[in-house]
């Protein structure tokens, strides 16, 4: 499924697979905090069910979309079972409509939500996302060399620092070089939303 948005992205991975009576009453779930805008898309009503401090008027609204999780790696998909002790079966999309700083923390919160309520894990669609190091430009983390590697070895670094579980899945990408994301659980990306460098993957 290819979504495009302006903002950040991220998943919630579950180890069951959801009925359509699953996917109302979590529509349901989400109503308690959310109202519905069009189609998948939810805008932000009641911060406070979320865990979000204060209400905030610069909040766009957010993609919320269960769909079936696919893998068409065989090796991506034996690492993630190792690591996260199950296959993802059903994930939940979230991605934001722009790209705010309160929409990052409106994602992080969701997805904290969401891992919390149903058993999940936080897929961050990629490394956990904190400035390049000093003499590594924003570009060089985008390719393959010396750059990228010392960019992902400091999100290592961060994530190790945090509280909570993480797993680093590697897999390949469309010019077949191998990369890394971040699987983490609801403890850590609570903990993630503390730090000063906080930003979700855009």
């Amino acid at each position: 499924m290819i979504v495009i948005v302006s903002g950040p992205s991220a998943a919630v991975l579950l180890p069951v697979e959801w009925t359509a009576d699953d996917v109302r009453a979590f529509r349901v779930w989400l109503s308690e905090s959310l109202s519905p805008d069009r189609d998948n898309w939810w805008a932000l009503r009641e911060p406070r069910n979320l865990g979000m401090a204060k209400p905030s008027s610069k909040t766009g609204p957010m993609l919320i979309e269960p769909d079936a999780y696919e893998c068409d790696d065989a090796d991506e998909a034996v690492c993630l079972t190792r690591a996260a002790g199950f296959l993802p079966i059903t994930e939940i999309v979230l991605a934001a409509a722009v790209n705010g700083k309160d929409d990052h923390r409106f994602l992080a919160q969701l997805a904290v939500a969401i891992a919390r309520q149903y058993g999940g894990l936080i897929d961050l669609d990629g490394p956990l996302p904190v400035p390049p190091p000093p003499g590594v430009s924003a570009l060089s983390t985008l390719q393959s060399g010396p750059g990228r590697r010392r960019w992902e070895d400091r999100s290592r670094a961060t994530i190790a620092t945090l509280s909570g579980r993480w797993h680093e899945i590697p897999y390949r990408t469309a010019g077949d070089e191998v990369a890394v994301r971040h699987v983490v659980g609801a403890d850590l990306l609570a903990s993630w939303l503390q730090h000063p460098l906080f930003q979700m993957v855009k």
